[in-house]
């Protein structure tokens, strides 16, 4: 009996080889329950357009070995930014992750001095790899924020950490670059790598930590973003938790790290021991800003026991640059 024919779109096909990494027509037949007549006829579309190719074979099951398709690396970029206070860094990679260039740029934080550097800093990058000429190569720039976002309206509703209430950002960029722009905020964007499309079950749950605190929630391959698209922009701490906010909004020690660059994982191992001794000792020798760092891992443990009583997720997810230091 043939299997039956079922619709599928070349976007669905598209991202299936993408998870897969590698994948072969009969492989993806099985997976979308359609005939392989049907998934020839679509990745064949996908490789005259150039998205996908085959440049290796499969395990033979008794025939010819089957050729793997995979995501064109070269074929299409994204450009990502990450926003702090003092500096941003703009990141171009291609479609399979491969990092093509990376820069930290300072600016100053007033909205409109900051869109500016963002959109020349980009169109500079761009131009530098060719791709001013073919922005069609560019699927998109993804923005990470601290602060309070409207993904769907591309709107930073509020940044505690900039200054800033109801800046259309993303669509500010978006008619500087003509390129498509999406904003969101850091704890949603760590959940979005949680993601597991062949894990139809999957939940976790995102602790994100910096000058502030932020929650995200993955069920299955979605992010919650709630009927407001502001899921995730969590301030239900109890009251002592503004003490840490104090200390870092106040200490010298704390603005020094807060403002540091970020730092490649393995790179400078001296100068990281040297600053953990260094806040180590500034800890212990002060003791109010001992008790509030207590009371915040105090509040931080209770939120990530309560998330595995409520939500009962299968992974939680600690991060944020604050422990990039602790």
């Amino acid at each position: 009996m043939g299997t039956r024919a079922k619709k599928l779109s070349l976007k669905e096909l598209y991202q299936a080889i993408y998870e897969k990494g590698q994948a072969s027509k009969p492989e993806l037949a099985q997976d979308f329950g359609v005939s392989l007549t049907a998934v020839s006829d679509y990745v064949n579309q996908l490789e005259s357009l150039g998205f996908v190719e085959s440049k290796a074979k499969g395990t033979s099951t008794g025939g010819r070995k089957p050729l793997l398709y995979q995501v064109t690396p070269g074929f299409r970029y994204i450009v990502g930014v990450d926003m702090r206070v003092t500096h941003f860094y703009v990141f171009l990679s291609d479609v399979t992750g491969n990092l093509l260039h990376t820069e930290l740029i300072h600016v100053n934080k007033d909205y409109y001095t900051y869109v500016t550097a963002l959109a020349q800093n980009i169109q500079y990058i761009l131009a530098r790899f060719g791709l001013d000429k073919k922005k069609e190569q560019v699927i998109a720039v993804g923005i990470c924020i601290s602060g309070v976002t409207d993904f769907e309206h591309k709107v930073v509703d509020l940044s505690n950490e900039l200054g800033w209430l109801d800046r259309p950002l993303a669509l500010d960029l978006e008619k500087a670059l003509g390129i498509p722009v999406f904003v969101e905020n850091d704890a949603r964007v760590y959940a979005r790598n949680e993601i597991n499309m062949e894990e139809t079950n999957n939940v976790v749950t995102v602790l994100y930590l910096s000058r502030g605190v932020g929650l995200a929630l993955v069920i299955g391959d979605r992010v919650l973003q709630g009927y407001n698209n502001r899921a995730g922009d969590s301030q239900f701490f109890g009251r002592d938790i503004d003490k840490i906010y104090h200390v870092i909004r106040t200490c010298g020690l704390f603005q020094e790290i807060n403002d540091l660059p970020y730092i490649k994982l393995g790179a400078q191992p001296q100068h990281i021991f040297d600053l953990n001794q260094k806040f180590m000792r500034h800890v212990e020798e002060n003791p109010d800003i001992k008790d509030a760092v207590e009371v915040f891992s105090t509040e931080v443990a209770r939120m990530m026991i309560a998330m595995a009583n409520v939500v009962n997720p299968k992974r939680i997810l600690l991060t944020g640059n604050v422990f990039d230091y602790f």
